[in-house]
């Protein structure tokens, strides 16, 4: 009797998971390889969650608040419109880095990063030493430029200024890389100031509130909760001066010299000349090639819809779409901007 009902259960077992791996079998996957995370058992690109027979996409954008969440947030609404089998979440998150970590762990497909960050992943070195990023570029959109600003009234004008001061920093490449770029472009080190680094919110909220002399965060204009701290507390946003744009830019030749327009945010009428580098879209490399196609695809034939998405957000466009990528053009882009002239 006990030797009949274990073989019934286990004639059950193997029917239901029959049943369960024909099923699955109805989702179209986003990746056409398997990743190490699905290796690993977790989530990957390569295997989708399961959403009614739909695609699942998910793209790391930003801050909740940022031009890069906006955006994309935006963009794939669009996405799905086009697409009605797609299912796309745009991800908070604090920017280029932990979006290329989160394609790296397979709980994201793409993801909007910096070009020098885009460029570290791709090559195994920086942040990402020894532990290289299998991923494409998909396409170049809006520069993304730093924000240095201080209450109204602070005497800091300058970086020079800085000796002694707390600074509050943006997490990841902006801390770890750019602010120590600039305060040896002015002869100071990390060790003449206090950093915190956290995110854009807990920024303004410290500059505010005294508890930061200067805050500093990379990001397209315009920037909501900076905006917001402009129009309540007043702020000065900080220039850098030609000299020292000069050379910074011929260090690190993936920043370039570009300007805030003066009217941008309240109280600030003339323009702040700074640095900055272009955000791009990247994705893994086993993305699907129909998917990274439709993606596109969507992107540029939306364009008159993207300035109600963000003002920046019409730069992801033909002009920009491969212009300065230093890593692979994902094959999906590629089939796409060869049809419209813009590759050979």
């Amino acid at each position: 009797m006990k030797k009949h009902t274990f073989k019934m259960l286990t004639a059950a077992f193997l029917a239901g998971t029959m049943l369960l791996a024909s099923t699955g079998c109805s989702n179209k996957p986003v990746s056409s390889a398997p990743s190490s995370a699905a290796a690993s058992g977790g989530e990957s690109a390569a295997a989708p969650a399961s959403s009614g027979g739909k695609v699942t996409i998910r793209i790391g954008g930003g801050p909740s608040s940022s031009a890069n969440y906006t955006t994309f947030a935006g963009i794939g609404n669009l996405i799905m419109k086009d697409n009605p089998n797609y299912l796309v979440n745009t991800e908070i998150s604090t920017g280029s880095q932990e979006n290329i970590r989160m394609i790296q762990n397979g709980t994201a497909q793409f993801g909007v990063a910096m070009t020098d960050v885009e460029e570290a992943a791709a090559k195994g070195n920086r942040e990402f030493e020894g532990s290289p990023v299998d991923i494409c570029h998909v396409m170049g959109g809006y520069t993304t430029m730093l924000h240095m600003f201080v209450p109204k009234d602070s005497d800091i004008n300058s970086i020079a200024d800085l000796k002694g001061k707390k600074l509050a920093v943006s997490k990841g490449a902006m801390a770890q890389y750019y602010m120590p770029i600039l305060l040896e472009a002015y002869g100071l080190t990390t060790d003449d100031v206090q950093i915190t680094e956290t995110a854009l919110q807990d920024i303004c909220d410290a500059v505010n509130d005294g508890n930061a002399d200067f805050g500093v965060h990379i990001t397209p204009y315009t920037s909501s909760p900076i905006a917001d701290l402009a129009a309540t507390k007043g702020i000065k946003l900080i220039s850098l001066d030609q000299e020292h744009i000069d050379k910074i830019v011929a260090e690190n030749p993936f920043f370039f010299e570009t300007t805030i327009p003066g009217g941008t945010y309240t109280g600030i009428d003339n323009d702040t000349v700074v640095i900055g580098t272009r955000n791009n879209l990247v994705c893994a490399r086993s993305v699907d090639e129909d998917v990274v196609y439709n993606v596109v695809k969507t992107i540029i034939e939306h364009q008159d819809e993207l300035p109600d998405i963000h003002p920046q957000a019409k730069m992801f466009n033909k002009e920009n779409a491969v212009d300065g990528a230093l890593i692979d053009i994902h094959p999906g882009a590629a089939k796409y901007y060869k049809e419209i002239g813009i590759m050979n």
